[in-house]
């Protein structure tokens, strides 16, 4: 299986800012270097349907712009799932236009054991990524 590295303070703010949003989802953005996940770039979720993702264009863009010229990158995406598994619904794989991402999912499905996975999703292929917490 391959991995990311995912900072516990990343890990941390991503868990914090699904919490927040719930009962709908969050969403953000990964930024880092190849699979080493240095920040997160929370979003506002401009889907107006609670159980879907929408991260708001303006701040993917904003964030490549402040990236430019540096060594990072925005290097995949997350959400949550504040009723289900972390694991990618139909709709995660119909709308992975980046096969190169990682696909960060977090469940509050299970308050006492809340669930952060990661994915490569190519089509309809899943590949789950480990999680080094460096």
């Amino acid at each position: 299986m391959d991995a990311i590295q995912l900072r516990e303070a990343v890990r941390a703010e991503i868990l914090a800012h699904a919490r927040a949003e719930a009962p709908g989802e969050c969403c953000g953005l990964l930024v880092g270097r190849g699979s080493l996940v240095v920040e997160c770039v929370p979003s506002p979720n401009v889907d107006p349907n609670p159980n879907r993702y929408e991260i708001d264009a303006r701040v993917h863009i904003a964030t490549n712009r402040r990236l430019r010229g540096s060594d990072r990158s925005v290097v995949g995406a997350y959400h949550s799932h504040p009723h289900s598994p972390a694991w990618p619904s139909a709709s995660d794989l119909a709308e992975a236009y980046y096969a190169d991402f990682i696909w960060v999912i977090v469940s509050l499905a299970a308050p006492d054991a809340e669930a952060v996975k990661a994915f490569r999703l190519d089509g309809a292929r899943i590949m789950e990524l480990a999680i080094d917490p460096s």
